[in-house]
């Protein structure tokens, strides 16, 4: 999907939305030295650390880590995909996508789309202005729901009249193709000659996406029609199995505990939110499906099951559960009293107590166990041993052995037997070998071993990643930030341009600025001085332990190693510059005698470099890089 617009229209997007106008709708930015620094979204905090640079177009926050462009932000703020929120963007700077097409997305199905989300927004507005304006069964039927017009309003309720051509009819009043209405499933064709409206004495559901357009419609019967409920066909903007009614608001109502709650109706939905319970979606009458399994891992961390608790109520929790758990959501179910949706319950006990039921929702093997020893008598024989097979079925899956030996404590109390006879049963002889790990004391980690009988010889800085030279620099700005007196130690003998790295180099001279003049750094006004990608170095090197008891001998060891990095950046230069002037054909005496002095200047280097040799530690863990 990320094919379907080109590299160069993400581009063009991202150019023309300025990144401090964006994030200034959300976040109150000011000014500080080279960016603009706020309150970060995304955590909270009392003190500013969310970095916006303009130069740059990025943002960093120092508090949780989250970085970078206006895309990702937008993604993260609305929680929305990539093509959403880069669709959003183009929105914003008046970027029409249908001009725009590659390989595997034709501008024809985007003017397509375009089209079908044009005339239900029109239709939308229709449906709405039946309700709102006319005194009609619709409206009579959603206050007698207990919805407020503020509510009905938040959601675009609306009400298709009786009639059954009454919609197309105004939609074609308003220029739009018979097509395009077909293809919007706003209407039915008899033999492809004669169109009827779909919705007809109905309350009208609107389905918006996330992108805030409307994909298709839900209407729920006034009379004794059937079907009860009636949802718009699939078409290219619409898909049932993909869509949750409710998202395009819940999304912005997580929560810090980044949970939506999925219940059965549109009513249900609507109501929760009405009494102040806003992160719960609906998935349109549809069983759950993969498609929307995937769809609350990308938006949530916990999904709340909170289907009725009728029977064909649980049977659908039970189906939704294991796909939401296939694709690792973290799930827990809500039990309602007295056969009960939530709409029901919520007007009939109140917010506070459906909120206390989720707060002691069941986990995900709770529910199944205690399913399976409702519907077996355990006071038979019979019914304890069924109770037992089933239940070991489901406990068996578990990968945790911790997890694992609570439920059995579980199911040993609730089945009155032994736990030791159902560990036999889940484990059989194998429990030693699958699931107890035995104590070894070679097993122990302790990162740095010190051997006292070469102690006065080697001790190890740090493990080496494929950069040495940028780690070695990393802990001297680290120790440089810890104390002034390490500052002074380090700044004595060496200065900016011993570093190799253009962010430490800066890093360091921003310290040394600031040292001149104060006796410790404040973190916030260092991070005002430098550029995006400085700061987000920083962070990493303020967090940053460099574990060592011997302070001097580690710095001592680290500017060594400094050097001997340098050293050897500068032998591979002057090899590269005698390699160029090799390479010309006439040389004259002055390039002779270039080549002489560069062959001079490379020995020197060999030497010093071996020099050093005989004092560096080994960041590899040898005595020597040479």
């Amino acid at each position: 999907m990320s094919m379907r617009y080109s590299e160069q229209l993400i581009e063009e997007v991202t150019q023309r939305n300025d990144i401090i106008e964006i994030i200034s709708e959300y976040v109150n930015l000011k000014n500080a030295g080279k960016n603009y620094k706020g309150l970060c979204p995304f955590h909270n905090e009392k003190t500013p650390s969310f970095v916006v640079s303009k130069d740059k177009q990025l943002y960093h926050c120092f508090g949780c880590g989250e970085a970078g462009d206006v895309i990702r932000f937008i993604m993260k703020i609305e929680n929305l995909d990539f093509i959403d929120a880069l669709e959003l963007l183009a929105e914003k700077c008046n970027i029409d996508l249908s001009e725009y097409k590659n390989n595997s997305y034709s501008s024809e199905k985007i003017n397509k789309r375009n089209q079908l989300y044009e005339v239900n927004r029109e239709a939308a507005l229709y449906f709405y202005r039946n309700l709102i304006r006319t005194k009609n069964e619709g409206i009579n039927y959603l206050l007698n729901r207990g919805l407020s017009i503020d509510i009905i309003k938040k959601f675009g309720l609306g009400y298709a009249i009786n009639d059954w051509e009454k919609l197309n009819k105004y939609l074609l009043g308003k220029g739009y193709k018979q097509e395009t209405i077909h293809e919007a499933g706003l209407v039915i064709s008899k033999n492809g000659r004669r169109y009827y409206d779909r919705f007809r004495n109905r309350v009208i559901f609107p389905i918006i996406s996330t992108t805030k357009k409307i994909v298709g419609f839900g209407g729920r019967v006034l009379d004794d029609s059937l079907p009860k409920y009636l949802n718009s066909p699939e078409s290219a903007i619409f898909n049932k199995g993909r869509t949750l009614y409710g998202l395009n608001l819940a999304r912005n109502e997580l929560g810090k505990e980044k949970r939506l709650i999925v219940v059965e109706g549109y009513t249900d939905v609507i109501t929760l939110y009405q009494y102040g319970i806003k992160n719960a979606v609906a998935t349109l009458g549809t069983s759950l499906t993969k498609n929307h399994a995937e769809l609350f891992k990308r938006y949530c961390q916990e999904v709340i099951i909170a289907y009725d608790s009728d029977s064909a109520g649980e049977a659908a929790t039970i189906r939704g559960m294991d796909i939401l758990d296939e694709v690792g959501c973290k799930v827990r179910i809500i039990r309602l009293s007295d056969k009960m949706d939530p709409d029901e319950y919520i007007r009939s006990f109140g917010a506070d107590t459906f909120k206390a039921q989720i707060n002691k929702a069941q986990p995900l093997i709770d529910y199944k166990l205690d399913k399976i020893k409702s519907e077996n008598d355990l006071n038979t024989n019979e019914g304890r041993i069924n109770f037992l097979n089933e239940s070991i079925k489901i406990i068996k899956s578990l990968k945790s052995p911790v997890k694992t030996d609570i439920y059995v404590e579980k199911l040993s109390k609730d089945a009155r037997v032994a736990p030791n006879v159902i560990k036999s049963e889940i484990y059989g002889n194998n429990r030693d070998k699958k699931n107890q790990y035995k104590y070894n004391k070679n097993n122990r980690v302790f990162g740095f071993k010190t051997n006292k009988k070469h102690e006065k010889n080697f001790e190890p800085v740090i493990k080496l990643e494929k950069n040495g030279s940028i780690e070695i620099e990393k802990n001297i700005i680290s120790l440089c930030l810890s104390t002034k007196t390490n500052y002074k130690k380090i700044s004595s003998k060496i200065n900016d341009k011993d570093f190799l790295n253009n962010n430490t180099k800066n890093i360091f001279c921003i310290i040394s600025d600031i040292y001149a003049n104060n006796e410790k750094i404040d973190f916030m006004s260092l991070v005002d001085r430098l550029d995006i990608e400085d700061t987000k170095l920083l962070k990493e090197l303020e967090q940053r332990v460099v574990p060592f008891e011997n302070l001097d001998k580690t710095i001592n060891d680290l500017l060594i190693s400094l050097k001997h990095f340098k050293i050897k950046n500068e032998i591979e230069l002057t090899k590269e510059e005698i390699m160029k002037l090799e390479k010309i054909k006439y040389k004259d005496e002055r390039n002779v005698m270039k080549i002489k002095e560069l062959w001079k200047k490379l020995d020197l280097l060999g030497k010093e470099l071996k020099n050093i040799g005989k004092n560096q530690i080994d960041l590899k863990g040898g005595k020597s890089y040479e």
